[in-house]
């Protein structure tokens, strides 16, 4: 699988062209941060979204059908057989992206899509770049369409802070509500408030073992997403207006910000719509402090 290494010294990353994916993390001599595949076979098979860029829309799409600007469009239902999860089997994190440019800090990846790829609209043009900058991983998106289209792209790694798999990591979100979900893993529409719920992470604590959820995102300062273990701080500033957190795998917890889930089936969720003159764009900060 091929691989590039960026950073330095303090800070170390690997990214690889396959899905765009964060495949390992080095920080102040702490290795093994999150779960990467060894392998081309690992990473388009068990470990298919480990630290891959998922979408164009990322996460779930009821019914794999959805509207868009009077279109009908019908996804690959590649979950139960019911829904779509991450655009598909062939969606972005199985496709080999393309390095722009690169220096020791800095990797530039992108992505064409054609009108129709994975049943979505519009010639497409995606753009990933990764920076190092002192103690803090940069994630920048982009995307454009000729066409109106779905866009909600999300960075799906599994963090092992504690070098332990899920174990061992405390989370804060600032987020005072959620979404819950049908047994299907569908949002129901309702936007429910946090207290007196497993669901509340508003201090922090070892996360239930039941989490697979969005959660809408505070627009107050300071980072959304704080992870820590007895060695390790991890702060996540973004500007998305969700974060998927998933704590159900032991091999680590997923921490995607993103656009929230089946947006395009309810009109009052933040709109997941990219039209052609627009340019789409979602900025993380992954930033470390060791304890």
């Amino acid at each position: 699988m091929e691989l590039h290494t960026i950073g330095d010294d303090l800070l170390q990353i690997e990214i690889s062209p396959l899905g765009a994916r964060l495949n390992a993390l080095t920080f102040d001599g702490l290795d093994r941060l999150v779960d990467g595949a060894a392998t081309r076979t690992e990473a388009l098979g068990p470990k298919k979204y480990h630290g891959a860029v998922v979408g164009p829309v990322a996460n779930r799409i009821a019914g794999a059908q959805a509207t868009i600007d009077g279109r009908d469009c019908t996804f690959e239902s590649n979950e139960r057989d019911i829904t779509t999860l991450h655009s598909g089997s062939t969606g972005v994190h199985a496709r080999d992206w393309t390095v722009e440019a690169k220096d020791k800090k800095f990797v530039s990846l992108s992505l064409a899509l054609a009108d129709g790829d994975g049943g979505f609209p519009g010639n497409r043009v995606l753009i990933a770049n990764f920076e190092v900058i002192e103690t803090a991983l940069h994630v920048h998106f982009e995307a454009e369409t000729d066409a109106p289209t779905g866009i909600n792209l999300a960075l799906h790694p599994y963090w092992t802070l504690a070098q332990n798999g899920r174990e061992g990591q405390k989370l804060r979100v600032r987020a005072d509500t959620y979404l819950p979900v049908t047994d299907v893993q569908i949002p129901t529409g309702e936007i429910a408030d946090v207290s007196g719920t497993l669901f509340d992470l508003r201090t922090l604590a070892l996360p239930s073992k039941e989490i697979d959820h969005n959660y809408c995102l505070s627009d107050a300062p300071g980072p959304a997403i704080v992870v820590e273990t007895d060695k390790l701080r991890m702060e996540v500033e973004t500007d998305a207006p969700g974060v998927q957190i998933f704590t159900g795998k032991a091999h680590g917890i997923a921490i995607e910000p993103q656009h929230w889930p089946d947006a395009m089936h309810h009109p009052h969720f933040p709109s997941v719509r990219l039209n052609p003159g627009e340019t789409y764009t979602q900025n993380s900060t992954y930033r470390f402090t060791r304890l």
